[in-house]
Formats: structure tokens, C-alpha cells, sequence
């Protein structure tokens, strides 16, 4: 009999990612979400960054995570900007800013920043990176939600301790 687990080599784990956030941000529990943290402000946006981390075939291609990001603003009205890289840590991202009307707040201004894992034949896992603004305070914010976002570490399973009892 085989005994199959998770994570393991034939079914890896999901990476781990770190950030570091400045004194007054507290972390922010959403469903869906890997880990987020915000600034609290009353009455007004709230600056946040999110890390998510699907998993993705073999397949995958970065470009379809911003070609998701142009989907969304096209919706709400905005626009989205030219495609950029970023180098956090030795993890290679690509990303994009998406820009939107809103209602409530004026604008909101995204950063997101997509980096795929890669775990052989399953495919492995792409993080994305999102920091998000809005309001009067928009431009200003910016500048806070990415260099929170340039403190991003992201370390593959097993690049790490092994926690499947393995090697070592």
C-alpha cells in the first residue's frame, strides 16, 4: 500500500510569503484571502495589502492573472497600466496598476504583483500581491501600500525545513 500526503514532493505544499508592515497596521481576516493587514482609518479608506496563493497548472502564464486585473477595471470603469516587473527578494513578479471610479471613496488604486512557484509536473502556486488605496489620500498612499509590497519574501515549499519527515 502507498500512503499518499500533503504536502509532500508529489503534492506541494503552498509557498511561504512574509511582509512587513509599519507600526499601526493590523492584520485583516477576509474569507478568501491567504493574509492581509491594513491601516485603520476611521471614515475614510483604509490602505491594505493582500497576499493570495492558488494553485495553477502546468500551463499557467502570468499574463492571464493580468488579463483578470484589465477584466476587472474594464467593468467598474477603469483602466489598467502597462505591465511592469519587480524583483522582491530574489522572486520575480510581474504586475500592474488598476485604476477605478468609485462611489463611495472617489478612485481606488491597485498594485498587484503576480510571481508563479513552480512545482514540476502539478504546475505550483502563483502568489499575487495586492495594495489598494483610495480616496483623497489616494496618490499619497500609494507611495505606503508598495513599499509594504517590496518587503514581500516568498520561499517554495521544501526550499525550507521539510515538514513531510524527510531528508535533511
Amino acid at each position: 500500500m502507498t500512503t499518499l500526503a500533503y504536502p509532500s514532493a508529489d503534492f506541494p505544499g503552498q509557498p511561504a510569503v512574509t511582509l512587513d508592515v509599519p507600526q499601526g497596521w493590523e492584520p485583516a481576516h477576509a474569507p478568501g484571502t491567504t493574509m492581509a493587514a491594513r491601516l485603520p482609518r476611521e471614515g475614510a479608506f483604509a490602505p491594505n495589502v493582500v497576499v493570495d496563493i492558488e494553485q495553477c497548472g502546468p500551463s499557467y502564464r502570468v499574463e492571464e492573472a493580468l488579463e483578470q486585473v484589465a477584466v476587472l477595471a474594464a467593468s467598474r470603469g477603469g483602466s489598467v497600466s502597462e505591465p511592469y516587473a519587480a524583483d522582491l527578494a530574489g522572486a520575480h513578479f510581474v504586475g500592474c496598476d488598476a485604476t477605478w471610479p468609485d462611489a463611495d471613496v472617489e478612485v481606488v488604486l491597485q498594485a498587484n504583483l503576480f510571481h508563479h512557484v513552480p512545482s514540476g509536473a502539478t504546475g505550483g502556486h502563483v502568489v499575487q500581491l495586492t495594495g489598494a488605496v483610495g480616496g483623497p489620500d489616494a496618490e499619497r498612499d500609494y507611495e505606503l501600500v508598495r513599499q509594504v509590497l517590496t518587503t514581500a519574501r516568498v520561499v517554495p515549499w521544501g526550499a525550507g525545513e521539510r515538514t513531510d519527515g524527510a531528508g535533511s
